[in-house]
């Protein structure tokens, strides 16, 4: 075995210095971008930046009237509930993935419309229409969004 004497300057301190800075960092990402994969595993480049670890904030607020009105239109369900001089809807409320939105109507008063926003589609369905409780109905809106939508709610 042979020795080499070593005398350190200032500049190859420096320079060993950034070496292992960069090493610990190149380390350091490697570690974080493995994280959850077998050992010697690659992780795959079409698995999703871990966006199931978090709940969709998705609420669809505020939502689009003009794509509400067409939902609405197609359900008729909910649609036919109300009166035929209908031109729109308006005015609409939105908390935590529901919605109320007052109907617009020339020959009657105005109804509430409760609409509902799936995230996967990212659109909505009305799910009920009336004057009043139209929360509390076949489909019940929790109470602490109620106080966030439409009276009549």
């Amino acid at each position: 075995m042979y020795y080499f004497p070593v005398t350190l300057t200032k500049h190859s301190r420096m320079l060993g210095l950034l070496f292992a800075a960069t090493a610990l960092i190149a380390v350091t990402t490697a570690c974080s971008e493995g994280a959850g994969t077998a050992a010697g595993a690659t992780p795959s480049a079409a698995a999703p930046a871990s966006p199931a670890a978090s709940p969709s904030t998705d609420t669809g607020c505020p939502p689009d009237v003009n794509l509400m009105y067409e939902a609405l239109k197609a359900t008729p369900a909910v649609f036919d509930e109300i009166d035929k001089s209908v031109t729109g809807i308006g005015e609409p409320r939105c908390a935590e993935g529901w919605s109320t939105a007052m109907t617009v109507v020339k020959n009657a008063d105005p109804l509430v419309v409760l609409f509902r926003y799936d995230p996967a589609t990212g659109k909505w369905t009305p799910v009920a229409v009336g004057s009043d409780g139209v929360c509390d109905g076949a489909v019940k809106v929790p109470e602490t969004v109620q106080a966030k939508l439409h009276q009549g709610c």
